[in-house]
């Protein structure tokens, strides 16, 4: 049973079964629904990233998290019959010091496999996000809303940013069109077969219109707008603004391509 990818787990979605040497923090992931220990969590890798405000630090905790959605959502629509359990109080979640800068790391506390059901599969995958989301994802963001003064609307919206960008790559990667359509519908399964009660919310934050802006690399292609700023610009780092930030006017993102195109 055990077909799941664990180098790809590793190296695109943050889950490990591993600690890394140079921890500078570790805490079980269920911990974080309290208050006081997600306070530990966000102080800790604050001065880190050379953030001034916790709210900063909540939208990037919570792009690092998309990778648990994003591993999630893979293991959904590869077609190996299983997916792990990659509940709250299966992950510990552990800060270490990379190279250039701080780096998140989800370790899986025991290897779990959940099969999928090959009968009634639409609603099974219905059920389980729904489970997955209003029980292992929204607390998380509520309690990072409360503690860091931010609506819980842009730390779904990191969320979203990178499952979105995820399904681009995927769909670029796929090999065959039964794999492009295996993507597609599992997160067809995600923005409209899940309802917004999963998500503490009056919609699915995932049931959006996507907008498409000129790639500054290849004028060819297209690249989506991010649905919620990231707060880069305001590290005291002078990052400035993403190109593809939603607050980005677009006589600015023309600048930023011309320099790109220098």
């Amino acid at each position: 049973m055990d077909t799941v990818d664990f180098k790809q787990l590793e190296e695109k979605f943050f889950l490990t079964l591993y600690e890394p040497y140079n921890t500078v923090l570790t805490m079980p992931a269920f911990d974080l629904i309290q208050v006081e220990n997600m306070m530990r969590l966000i102080d800790t890798y604050s001065p880190l990233i050379k953030a001034g405000e916790r709210s900063t630090t909540a939208a990037f905790f919570c792009s690092w998290f998309a990778g648990v959605c994003g591993a999630m959502q893979n293991m959904l629509f590869r077609g190996d019959g299983v997916i792990l359990d990659l509940s709250l109080w299966n992950l510990s979640v552990q800060l270490y010091a990379g190279a250039q800068y701080p780096l998140f790391s989800f370790k899986i506390n025991e290897v779990r496999f959940i099969e999928i059901p090959n009968m009634d599969r639409d609603a099974w995958c219905k059920k389980v996000l729904y489970s997955f989301y209003k029980e292992h994802v929204r607390p998380l963001i509520e309690v990072l809303s409360q503690l860091a003064q931010i609506s819980v609307i842009p730390l779904w919206g990191q969320i979203i940013n990178t499952l979105y960008a995820q399904m681009e790559e995927e769909l670029a990667e796929a090999s065959d069109e039964e794999s492009k359509k295996s993507i597609l519908y599992h997160y067809k399964i995600l923005t409209h077969g899940v309802d917004a009660g999963a998500f503490g919310l009056r919609k699915n934050p995932f049931d959006i219109k996507l907008k498409f802006i000129e790639n500054p690399s290849n004028p060819d292609q297209k690249m989506l707008v991010k649905t919620a700023c990231c707060l880069a610009y305001r590290l005291d780092t002078g990052f400035g603004y993403c190109y593809s930030c939603p607050r980005l006017k677009e006589k600015d993102r023309a600048s930023l391509r011309a320099k790109c195109n220098y």
